[in-house]
């Protein structure tokens, strides 16, 4: 019993300091021991229930004050709560049921009041609301599916009518009304049969807004759609209708498996039978409408979209295990898609088609947790690759080669084994010797994908160099392009290191003269240009190559337009993102440690040499970096990151950050980048993708928040989207240049709103500010305590300097400081917005023995602002009580703002005026008189 106790207090404790998830978890323990009595197991229901509400648990804290309220139904405190927490979910008839039962029980409580009209008034617009939405759906229901006539302002209405549905679909209300009016088989049968493709369009996206976290209506809909049919839509030859129905089936997958559920509570979901009825349902009719012939291309891209999305453990349902089951088939249907040659046609194929399967088996590959698995996945890999390679048919070891290149991008260490198998690498050189068109082409993609390894590459060289000098020659350009990419990658596999050299110096120069000279063909192919900058990402580690692109404005013009064909060919990003990274050197280069140095050469390990040319040339460092930068911005790579922005891919994301970081490295760079629509780009790279990516895109944010107006930078709800991308940069891993930039970032945000300040709190930003103020690094101190500065405007942060903790005395002892102005200024400031609280007034005097010649220091301070600061705090000292008033007036404190008040530069006018109101004040409690002929101020 006396534990019981014992944690109530600790967890009362814990309640009162604001740590509500250490509170809950304390009365957790409580409640877990047996001997508790019944009425305090209640007390510990609410109490707990009461962090639940700090925390927006609201459907925990219901469980809680329901079960106090099974035992006592009329408990005021379970029925406020559970008032309070019916409202947070939105139930607001049954918190309108507990409000007034505790009206009724407590007739005199006066907080339920309030709660009681708002309640009130928000289910009168719920319902007046619904009233509005019901007739809004009736009148759409009558226009939308009434038929097609021949009138043509009709038909104008009904694509008016069915594009409203969308609108009312995506509110709770209308998509109930909807789906309870028997819309979804009208929807349907506009999908079935109207022959308008934009109407049966609309009637999918209304489908899907239908289905969007709804368990019951996306099991109902799908029923009476029926699997079949949506799986023959999204092959359909039409690209709207294919990429529109599989947004439905991704909003079906999503809601019946509660894939945001699965994600915050993993391990819960691990067992859980729904996962086996999706492997079932959606999985194997996935996998075999990928590989049928009457797929479109569009279609089948959609698919991998769709597995890609879902297939593993962590962001999806997990199907990867399923992918190495009965003999790895699904890993040998998706190589089937990558092996099939589109001239062939035996498969729709798209030039984006063999990269999606990449992407997917890397993703299967990296989701795999055991060697057993791995091996499962290889063993699949090689049993496919064995019955192509055998069979007699040259065309078959063609759809090998493809699948292989394919395989080396998704999951390289597979991909190398099977590239080192015997005979390979021989098969691939005999193609590309071969004098077949096709063959050649896919051949040297091949070559150019089995150098990715840099131990397996020395043997390819040897091999294929005469062959792809050879074919560089050809007179066909697809065939030139892609030899002259393999003699790049072959050129530069040895990256920085001198010692490894795959041909002689300055034959990069000649390379990436080839390469742009194709980049700005008269033709303007995109396929031509696409291989041209692969070649150039390659090459653009050497410091003259990039010296010569940056000057060579057509050829980044070139670049730069390829963004606009992202969407149609997505393999053309990462070689061009990857360019960019190179020429602005905005690549992590990690520094050698010199013992390890050491350690090695005792070792005999080889040791990558320094070109001598890297040595000496400036061209890799400052300013020759910057003024790269600047080139790049003028020739619009700011819109070219905007559009690229469209990607789903992790690593290609990361290249993107790292360049707006590098563009944002001047401030000069920072408004273009605000004004292209660069901050709304960046927001999701800081929230998503690789750790590396996502802290290049905060640290871009930081810079642009330091010097942008936030109002222009981040309008509306960008301001508090922007806040927890900035607090991860103070974590303690993170540089200290990436800490000080975020602190000067929330410094300006938090200065904009309330809001954001709200929203700095909520994300637990308070703890991270806080602790740069005891750091030695006095830029870092001196940014957090500015920070502070402003997020004490906030009450609830004006909140956590009351009770028993040190952060008021180190704000006086701040304001003390002889040696850093712009700290006292921080520091004084924040204690003149905290002192409006008596409460902080007092703590000022029992803070530190020092406080009385501080505060004087501070109203004699040189500096007209600080001075103001100082007059203000005494000004709200002398407010706060007669007796505090008092300790002033005993002390030469009034002597000081005595001559304060008669100063009369100009720029002292606002010290002035708050030493004449503290002065004011002091006669208010009758503590002085005023000599009115003399203006003097006198102790009574």
């Amino acid at each position: 019993m006396e534990e019981a106790l014992k944690l109530k207090e600790n967890g009362n404790k814990l309640f009162s300091q604001g740590m509500y998830k250490d509170a809950s978890l304390t009365y957790s323990k409580a409640l877990a021991i047996e001997n508790v009595s019944d009425d305090d197991r209640m007390v510990f229901l609410k109490n707990r229930a009461a962090c639940y509400l700090k925390m927006s648990k609201y459907s925990e804290a219901i469980i809680d004050c329901s079960k106090v309220l099974e035992r006592s139904p009329t408990d005021s405190k379970a029925l406020f709560r559970r008032c309070q927490a019916y409202e947070g979910e939105g139930r607001l008839e049954e918190a309108y049921k507990d409000a007034r039962l505790l009206s009724q029980v407590e007739p005199k409580n006066q907080a339920i009041q309030p709660i009681l009209r708002r309640l009130h008034f928000a289910i009168q617009d719920k319902v007046s609301k619904q009233m509005s939405t019901d007739n809004r759906v009736s009148q759409m229901f009558d226009l939308a599916f009434k038929g097609k006539l021949d009138n043509d302002d009709d038909d104008e209405k009904r694509k008016q009518a069915t594009n409203n549905l969308i609108v009312l679909a995506r509110e709770p209300a209308g998509a109930e009304k909807i789906f309870n009016s028997g819309g979804s088989k009208k929807l349907i049968q506009l999908v079935d049969f109207e022959k308008d493709k934009e109407i049966k369009v609309t009637a999918i996206r209304v489908l899907s807004c239908l289905v969007y976290e709804d368990k019951v209506r996306a099991q109902k809909i799908l029923e009476e759609l029926t699997l079949k049919k949506v799986l023959i839509y999204i092959g359909s030859d039409d690209e709207n209708i294919s990429t529109a129905m599989t947004h439905f089936l991704q909003n079906v997958i999503n809601s019946l498996s509660k894939l945001e559920d699965i994600k915050k509570e993993r391990e819960k979901h691990e067992n859980d039978q729904t996962k086996n009825y999706l492997d079932t349902t959606f999985l194997r009719p996935l996998l075999q409408s990928l590989t049928n012939g009457k797929c479109s291309s569009f279609g089948r891209d959609n698919i991998m979209e769709l597995l890609i999305k879902f297939v593993t453990r962590k962001d999806g349902v997990g199907w990867s295990g399923k992918f190495i089951e009965v003999g790895g088939r699904c890993i040998q249907q998706a190589l089937t898609v990558a092996g099939t040659v589109p001239e062939s046609k035996v498969l729709s194929v798209s030039t984006n088609s063999r990269m999606h399967v990449s992407l997917l088996l890397s993703k299967v590959y990296e989701d795999l947790i055991s060697d057993q698995e791995r091996e499962k996945f290889q063993e699949a890999a090689e049993a496919y690759f064995l019955d192509l390679f055998k069979d007699e048919i040259v065309d078959s070891k063609l759809e090998a080669v493809l699948a292989l290149a394919a395989l080396l991008q998704g999951a390289p260490t597979v991909g190398n084994s099977i590239l080192s198998r015997e005979g390979v690498l021989d098969i691939i050189l005999a193609m590309a010797d071969s004098g077949d068109a096709i063959y050649v082409k896919y051949a040297v993609e091949a070559l150019v994908q089995s150098a990715s390894k840099k131990e397996k590459c020395s043997g390819v060289i040897k091999q294929a160099t005469p062959i792809l000098k050879q074919l560089y020659q050809s007179s066909q350009d697809a065939v030139k392009v892609r030899a002259l990419v393999g003699l790049c990658k072959l050129g530069s596999f040895g990256g920085d290191d001198a010692s490894v050299k795959a041909f002689a110096d300055g034959s990069n120069l000649t390379l990436s003269k080839a390469c742009r000279k194709f980049l700005c063909n008269p033709t303007k192919d995109v396929d031509l240009r696409k291989w041209a900058a692969e070649g150039l990402a390659y090459l653009t580690l050497d410091a003259d190559v990039k010296e010569e692109l940056a000057n060579d404005l057509n050829s980044l013009k070139s670049l730069i337009d390829l963004a606009k064909v992202v969407v149609p060919d997505k393999g053309i990003l990462y070689p061009v993102a990857q360019i960019f990274v190179n020429v602005t050197n905005s690549y992590d280069k990690k520094e050698i440690d010199p013992e390890l140095l050491e350690l090695a050469k005792y070792a005999k390990q080889h040791i990558p040499e320094e070109h001598e040319k890297a040595l000496f040339s400036l061209l890799d460092k400052e300013p020759c970096i910057s003024q790269r930068v600047t080139k790049l911005v003028k020739a619009g790579i700011v819109n070219a990151l905007v559009a690229f922005s469209k990607s789903e891919s992790e690593s290609s994301n990361e290249l993107l950050a790292r360049i707006y970081l590098a563009v944002c490295a001047n401030a000069d760079h920072r408004g273009l980048v605000v004004q292209q629509g660069g901050v709304k780009t960046l927001l999701p790279l800081a929230n998503e993708g690789t750790e590396a990516g996502k802290i290049k895109a905060s640290h871009a944010l930081a810079k642009i928040a330091v010097t942008q107006n936030p109002d222009i930078a981040f309008p509306g709800q960008r301001s508090c989207e922007v806040v927890r991308p900035l607090l991860k940069l103070l974590s303690i891993d993170r540089t200290a240049l990436e800490s000080y930039e975020a602190l000067l970032a929330l410094t300006n945000l938090a200065s904009s709103s309330d809001a954001v300040r709200k929203r700095i709190v909520q994300e637990k930003g308070f703890s991270y500010i806080e602790h740069f103020c005891y750091e030695d690094h006095d830029q870092l101190k001196l940014a957090a305590t500015e920070c502070l500065c402003n997020l004490v405007q906030n009450d609830e942060v004006a909140k956590m300097f009351l009770g028993q903790n040190d952060r008021v005395k180190l704000f006086v002892l701040f304001s003390g400081s002889e040696e850093d102005e712009k700290l006292v200024m921080a520091s004084s400031g924040a204690l003149a917005t905290l002192t409006f609280d008596p409460a902080i007034c007092r703590k000022v005097i029992e803070s530190t023995k020092q406080w009385f010649e501080i505060m004087q220091g501070l109203l004699a301070h040189e500096n007209p602002e600080i001075q103001h600061r100082g007059t203000f705090i005494i000004y709200n000292m002398m407010c706060a009580d007669k007796e505090m008033a008092t300790r002033l007036v005993e002390s030469n404190m009034l002597e000081v703002l005595m001559a304060v008040s008669k100063l009369d530069e100009p720029e002292r006018k606002n010290a002035r005026q708050m030493a004449e109101k503290a002065l004011k004040q002091a006669e208010e409690w009758g503590l002085v008189t005023h000599v009115a002929d003399g203006g003097e101020t006198q102790r009574k």
